[in-house]
């Protein structure tokens, strides 16, 4: 029986056409047309001059092999939420460059060029999207896959700080307008908890501690990997998620209004419909600001609120998340209290 000649395949990885040469994948063309024509090339050589295809050197490579080299590296070793978004960002990029582009010819212009087509793009996702980007090249230097990465000198724009903290009043407002019940739910327990967005939809049944009024994330499911993330939670948390584990008791905690686990595209379009009844738009972020700023409004100290909020540093709380100063009559009474004056509610005022 005549031996199957090998065909061109697809690597969803890598999102690119591979051929099977011997023990040997050589890497084709993510074009499924392009991919056809370098394959009749290669297969027009001989044999042994198919598997001795050689690798290119250095700053040589095309930039698409070592985007896929970096992915590849990214999908054994990078959760596949981190993993998921590299691959979304290097593609982006590499679907805007020039086809067989080599490193030796990639310029800083070519991020630029990449992100003209998003002009409402805010300075966070610039700043996300050329790290990525910068990380491959990064990577691919380090592991000497190229002599030197053309894009080391690339200023990302700095991040911008999200100042937004959901006052009392706010949350009032908005909890009134939610008619939904599964987004009423993940507003009220990020108000309650005051949990980071990438935390809220992860919650599984099976991190419900009811003795302890907590939630405990496995170090390999909180951020950083390293240590348990425990998330205290208020009466009014707790009958929330006691509530869902009864009908839950086994997955994701949080469902939306389809019965499928929230991730951020679901969470940001369900806000954008909130912001067309109430006229503003709001993020879970600033629900978890809103926890922060009103703890230490109530005098709960830094340590405890950082604590709380699953930061071991507690500088994070007053540089990123307590907003207190934007509450003018918290504010005003501070200052009095800072003069040895007594405002209402005060002891003995």
């Amino acid at each position: 029986m005549a031996r199957r000649r090998p065909e061109p395949f697809w690597r969803e990885q890598t999102r690119c056409y591979y051929v099977q040469l011997g023990k040997k994948q050589v890497r084709l063309d993510p074009d499924e047309n392009e991919a056809w024509r370098l394959y009749y090339e290669l297969m027009a050589k001989p044999p042994e001059e198919q598997i001795k295809t050689p690798e290119p050197a250095g700053n040589a490579r095309h930039v698409s092999e070592v985007l896929d080299a970096f992915l590849e590296w990214a999908n054994r070793h990078k959760a596949p939420r981190t993993y998921a978004w590299y691959r979304e960002n290097l593609q982006r990029f590499l679907s805007s460059l020039p086809k067989g582009l080599t490193v030796a010819d990639l310029k800083p212009f070519h991020i630029t060029r990449a992100m003209d087509p998003f002009p409402h793009w805010s300075n966070n996702t610039k700043h996300d999207f050329i790290g990525a980007i910068k990380r491959a090249f990064n990577w691919a230097a380090d592991e000497e896959l190229i002599e030197r990465s053309p894009l080391a000198r690339v200023k990302k724009p700095a991040r911008e700080a999200r100042e937004m903290a959901v006052s009392p009043a706010e949350y009032a407002t908005v909890i009134e307008a939610v008619l939904e019940p599964n987004f009423r739910d993940l507003i009220e327990l990020s108000w309650e908890s005051g949990t980071r967005p990438q935390e809220i939809r992860k919650i599984r049944a099976e991190y419900f501690d009811a003795e302890t009024s907590r939630i405990v994330f496995p170090p390999k499911q909180a951020k950083g990997k390293k240590h348990y993330r425990i998330i205290y939670l208020t009466p009014r948390a707790r009958e929330i998620v006691a509530r869902m584990v009864e009908s839950r008791p086994e997955g994701m905690v949080l469902l939306n209004s389809e019965g499928n686990p929230w991730t951020k595209d679901s969470i940001n379009c369900a806000f954008c419909r909130l912001e067309k009844k109430i006229g503003k738009k709001y993020h879970l972020g600033a629900f978890r600001k809103g926890f922060a700023t009103e703890a230490l409004k109530a005098g709960v100290d830094t340590v405890t609120v950082a604590h709380l909020m699953g930061h071991r540093d507690p500088s994070m709380v007053s540089k990123v998340y307590g907003q207190v100063q934007q509450d003018p009559e918290h504010m005003a009474n501070a200052a009095k209290r800072a003069k040895g004056g007594r405002v209402k509610g005060d002891a003995g005022a």
